[in-house]
């Protein structure tokens, strides 16, 4: 009887709690960024001896309700004096794209995604996408949706790069595709170190759209139907790790 009645009162607590529009705490992930002692060379293959060191991010959950999702997706971040580095390892039975020109509108087809916001007093962040094709946009919004004009801001000193295994066209038979980012630290310019110290947090999501076979929106840290939610970004913590 007792433990049914410590039931009975879970549950209306729990119901007053909806009532009122309160919902459950936020699970904020944490990742430990690692530092690389030699630079990455991108070119997409993620063969550098760092990566194969450096921890995964976490699993790509369904972006709506944080379900798991059956696509395979790994995520993984590291740092130098200059750089911040994004890998990504998507894959994909159907691999698609369209898009070849810098800037164009890349999350209405198949991307992987970074949002960063360096410094959590401030409402600016970075949006950087790169599709299967090799397309890249970089935005710099001063606040949620209020970017600078797409074209007016562009990181001159950023690398990207993809590999494919197989095909981008909407023929199956495809195996996955991987891409690098780095991103030059000097662009983070509202980072409160450059480099970052050991301790530093800075808040980040990574994202993946897929449209074929099946269309998904996935993320390290689901943010419900809108990407543009910073207060529901991961969380890194830059350490002094190295690697390799």
């Amino acid at each position: 009887m007792r433990a049914r009645f410590v039931l009975i009162c879970l549950a209306i607590l729990l119901g007053g709690l909806l009532v009122r529009g309160q919902a459950p705490a936020f699970n904020r992930p944490v990742y430990e960024v690692w530092r690389t002692t030699q630079p990455i060379k991108v070119d997409g293959i993620l063969d550098d001896a760092a990566w194969a060191r450096a921890q995964p991010l976490g699993p790509l959950v369904n972006n709506r309700d944080g379900s798991r999702s059956t696509l395979k997706s790994e995520c993984k971040v590291l740092y130098d004096d200059n750089f911040l580095y994004f890998a990504s390892r998507f894959q994909d039975e159907n691999i698609w794209a369209t898009m070849k020109k810098r800037d164009e509108h890349l999350w209405t087809e198949e991307v992987v995604e970074v949002f960063l916001r360096a410094d959590q007093n401030q409402k600016s962040y970075i949006e950087l996408e790169v599709n299967p094709l090799g397309t890249l946009i970089d935005i710099f919004l001063l606040d949620i949706r209020k970017p600078l004009h797409y074209e007016s801001w562009n990181s001159e000193k950023i690398q990207w790069a993809v590999h494919v295994d197989g095909t981008v066209d909407e023929k199956a038979g495809d195996k996955e595709w991987t891409c690098e980012i780095a991103l030059p630290l000097e662009d983070v310019v509202p980072a409160p170190n450059t480099p970052p110290k050991p301790g530093d947090r800075w808040l980040m999501n990574m994202y993946r759209v897929e449209k074929f076979p099946e269309r998904a929106s996935l993320a390290w840290s689901p943010t419900g139907r809108d990407f543009h939610q910073p207060d529901k970004f991961g969380e890194i913590v830059f350490t002094d790790h190295r690697v390799p």
